[in-house]
């Protein structure tokens, strides 16, 4: 299995020491309007919902109508002190950067103010963390996952990639909120009560230890069938094996059946509105000319086609004619009539420097997705071919694994790396022969 590849860190009190700074803040802001003063102790039982609340607890309940006031004054002196005496917590630094030479991507998630976080990242993790998101306007607190959720889907990985990691209940209901794992540190100025035992890190070696100890949560078979276009391309496929395949899918669920353009008429009005059906363009080569591809792709939607899988013509690729790529793409995407396009690259015939101009073609061209392989040449997906799109594909590009997926462990490591559909003739075929077996 993968290792988790995101961790997701709450701020105040896992990684930076602020107290002493934000009960400078909160002294300042009472002291203004004359409100009673506050120990750092007190302060440290105030943290954990962000700044608002922070304040709100320290202020008499018959002087709350001065609330507003005293957190523009509490967020002004901050902004301006946020780092006079903060530092990070022994073992912190080590701890990021060990992670970011492993291959973890990270992120920091407060509820204080997104100006102060964004201080506060630039000062002590500029090459540490990926994403950093304070409180603004339109930005819910936690224990809100939406700013979780959004940061997981801007870094393209699986929930069940991600761990979460913070120093209160707050954090831990963030989590849960996520639907996320977690692990929350003991030196933090959350009260530990209530928390796992097993979830609980004494220092930073044991938290770094920790996460590279934990797997990926095992996904439902059901959710790795969902992310599967159900595949049948041989050349000797007959019209009772691609209802067989219709039938199959519709049973499990799986994203689409994936056939030859010959049977894409009858196959729609075999399976009507339940099920997605694909076909393939320009397959396996990828060097028609483009009026064919073009032809092809009119004639697929006519016949009732769902979603597009092209392949590139490779021998463009060799000769670096990007722009000819490009003007081919787009031209396809225009004939898929709003439809799904997903373009296949048969990255193992590409170099890594073809593969990354590759995936900039597909992002311009106006592509759903960007897939690895036809299945019928030298090689299929592999785990570096993913890691090099999620690297350089645009954010509204898509990633297909295709060719030599023939196990549920194998696909469950596609989806983890951040794949979102699967082609593959093999895992429906397994749940199915488990069944039988059991």
């Amino acid at each position: 299995m993968e290792m988790r590849k995101l961790c997701i860190f709450d701020l105040d009190g896992t990684l930076l020491d602020t107290l002493r700074d934000l009960h400078l803040s909160l002294s300042f802001a009472l002291k203004q309007k004359d409100l009673p003063s506050k120990t750092l102790f007190q302060t440290r039982s105030y943290i954990g919902n962000g700044i608002v609340k922070l304040v709100e607890r320290a202020i008499p309940d018959e002087k709350l109508d001065m609330l507003d006031e005293v957190v523009k004054m509490f967020k002004e002196h901050y902004d301006a002190h946020c780092n006079d005496h903060t530092a990070l917590f022994p073992g912190i630094y080590l701890m990021l950067r060990n992670l970011k030479r492993a291959g973890y991507k990270t992120a920091i998630i407060s509820n204080k103010n997104d100006e102060a976080v964004q201080i506060l990242k630039n000062i002590y993790f500029k090459d540490l963390i990926d994403i950093a998101q304070g409180v603004s306007e339109g930005i819910k607190p936690k224990p809100n996952p939406d700013t979780i959720n959004k940061i997981i889907d801007q870094l393209k990985v699986d929930k069940n990639n991600t761990i979460y990691i913070g120093d209160s209940l707050v954090d831990v209901e963030s989590a849960n909120n996520a639907s996320l794992d977690y692990l929350v540190v003991s030196w933090g100025y959350g009260d530990l009560n209530g928390i796992e035992k097993d979830k609980i890190v004494k220092s930073s070696i044991e938290l770094e230890s920790k996460i590279k100890e934990l797997k990926p949560i095992e996904m439902d078979v059901n959710e790795i069938l969902k992310h599967c276009d159900h595949t049948l391309l041989a050349q000797g496929a007959t019209l009772k094996d691609i209802y067989e395949l219709c039938d199959d899918a519709i049973k499990y669920k799986t994203a689409s059946v994936c056939i030859p353009p010959y049977y894409v008429k009858a196959a729609k009005n075999y399976v009507k509105d339940k099920m997605k059906v694909c076909t393939v363009i320009g397959f396996p080569n990828g060097y028609n000319t483009l009026r064919t591809k073009v032809f092809e792709t009119k004639d697929a939607i006519k016949n009732g086609a769902d979603e597009i899988d092209m392949v590139v013509n490779i021998g463009l690729v060799k000769d670096k004619k990007y722009e000819k790529i490009v003007s081919e793409i787009n031209a396809i995407k225009k004939a898929c009539q709003g439809k799904t396009l997903k373009v296949i690259i048969e990255t193992c015939l590409l170099t890594r420097q073809e593969k990354v101009r590759m995936c900039k073609c597909v992002t311009r061209a106006g592509a759903d997705y960007i897939k690895t392989s036809t299945g019928f040449s030298t090689a299929g997906a592999t785990k570096e071919d993913i890691m090099v799109f999620k690297k350089f594909i645009g954010e509204n590009v898509k990633i297909k694994a295709a060719g030599g997926i023939r196990t549920l462990e194998a696909a469950q490591n596609f989806l983890n790396l951040g794949c979102d559909r699967l082609g593959t003739s093999s895992i429906v075929k397994i749940v199915k022969e488990a069944e039988n077996n059991a």
